[in-house]
């Protein structure tokens, strides 16, 4: 019993980790402009990646990106994350922000997380 209680303990830990390291790469890729990167985490559970506009986010500057919350449930499948963006438009050099806040779900298959939530629109 010991065993399995360690072992489902160790899923949970490695589940919870790969949402950090998701989400850290995530805005990572949006902070440097990898933008094809980010909307890469872009899909529903059914499979289906939402439509977005990657065309002329060359003019956007990402400065920082904060997380605000982050609330897994408890078998470990879902999140929500609350996450506040700051960026310019370089045509226009007005600072902005954003407040994103995303579903992300996990699929057990691939051990990978995914965003069900539409990719950031920046006006």
């Amino acid at each position: 019993m010991m065993l399995l209680q360690s072992c489902n303990n160790f899923k949970v830990r490695e589940t919870v980790e790969i949402l950090e390291d998701s989400v850290t790469h995530y805005n990572v890729a949006l902070r440097w402009a990898m933008y094809k990167e980010a909307y890469s985490y872009h899909y529903s559970p059914d499979g289906k990646q939402p439509q977005a506009k990657l065309d002329g986010l060359e003019e956007i500057s990402v400065t920082g990106i904060e997380v605000t919350d982050k609330i897994i449930n408890t078998e470990h499948t879902e999140a929500n994350v609350e996450t506040t963006v700051t960026y310019f438009l370089k045509t226009q050099g007005t600072i902005k922000k954003i407040k994103l806040n995303q579903k992300w779900w996990y699929n057990k298959q691939y051990k990978q997380w995914f965003v069900d939530s539409p990719f950031p629109e920046f006006k």
